[in-house]
């Protein structure tokens, strides 16, 4: 299942995306419950559909199986075609896509968690993950614009798997991080690289308006067989810059899911970004930063591609 947040008319919508539409489905959902036997069982108590991812995650499995009748009543052409006449599908062109989870309650990231990478920076393997936080303020959609910062030229680009937790959990164990996972999207960790070596601290460096782009789509785990087996890349103005695979992860979900919730209580939509491969512009030479009128795209295998164009501040 991937499941997208758009706006239309200035509202967030939850949707899906078939063929080349993006769905209400809230509103999808209501439509089939009005074409179904008044006898036949519904997943949701009230047939209230929730309106946002979270809410979405947070109801659990009811809301699962609601979005899995929408999803395949929206599958036949003839429905598509009818929800497409009222307003209730629409172009995948022409939707403003925002992140899939709007508001979540934590942004985790981790450091130096790519071999690779970590030679690249000339780091030490970590003994333990170095993690790190981000905040709402970052986060963008798929096809929004990463606005450059007034006080620095040296904006960094980082793509990045991010795992999306689906349920409460506090000291998981590694055995059953699986069972606390809701699925996967795609993240850029723009980083203003001056900011996040004035200190110790990675967070002033992170926290940059508009420096997480996120999406375009929230998969689902069962869409994704071994997270560890992830091509990951990501193209600036069609050239790429960073190559990897998952594998290459020092510190593998279990291990970083585990690690964090015995420092945190983790809940449902809370996003944990798991590191970037070699090749970021930092560490090339000579060094090279992100500018107005750049694209990026990243692509990982099984969750699509977040595309941002670059804009100045």
């Amino acid at each position: 299942m991937r499941l997208i947040t758009f706006a239309i008319n200035g509202e967030a919508r939850l949707g899906t995306q078939i063929d080349q539409y993006i769905v209400d489905l809230p509103e999808t959902y209501l439509a089939w419950l009005r074409t179904k036997a008044a006898s036949d069982p519904v997943p949701l108590e009230g047939n209230a559909f929730p309106t946002s991812l979270l809410e979405f995650l947070q109801i659990g499995e009811p809301a699962r199986e609601a979005a899995n009748q929408a999803i395949t009543f929206a599958t036949d052409p003839d429905n598509l075609a009818a929800l497409t006449r009222v307003g209730l599908a629409y172009p995948a062109a022409e939707v403003n896509f925002l992140p899939p989870i709007l508001r979540p309650g934590k942004i985790i990231g981790l450091g130096f968690n790519y071999r690779p990478h970590a030679a690249e920076m000339k780091r030490k393997l970590p003994e333990h993950p170095n993690i790190f936080a981000k905040f709402t303020n970052t986060l963008i959609g798929h096809r929004q614009p990463i606005v450059l910062p007034t006080v620095s030229k040296m904006a960094d680009y980082e793509a990045e798997l991010v795992v999306v937790m689906g349920q409460t959990g506090k000291d998981i164990k590694t055995e059953d991080v699986f069972d606390y996972i809701a699925g996967y999207t795609i993240f850029n960790d723009v980083t203003v690289r001056d900011y996040q070596h004035r200190t110790g601290q990675f967070l002033q460096g992170k926290t940059f308006d508009t420096a997480g782009p996120i999406g375009p789509a929230f998969v689902t785990a069962d869409e994704v067989s071994d997270p560890h087996s992830l091509d990951i890349s990501l193209r600036l103005n069609g050239k790429i810059m960073q190559q990897g695979n998952t594998a290459d992860l020092i510190f593998d979900i279990p291990a970083i899911i585990s690690y964090v919730s015995q420092i945190m209580t983790l809940e449902p939509g809370d996003l944990i970004a798991t590191g970037t491969p070699s090749g970021v512009g930092y560490a090339r030479d000579p060094q090279l930063f992100l500018k107005p009128g750049d694209l990026i795209q990243i692509e990982i295998s099984g969750l699509g591609m977040l595309e941002n164009p670059v804009v100045g501040p």
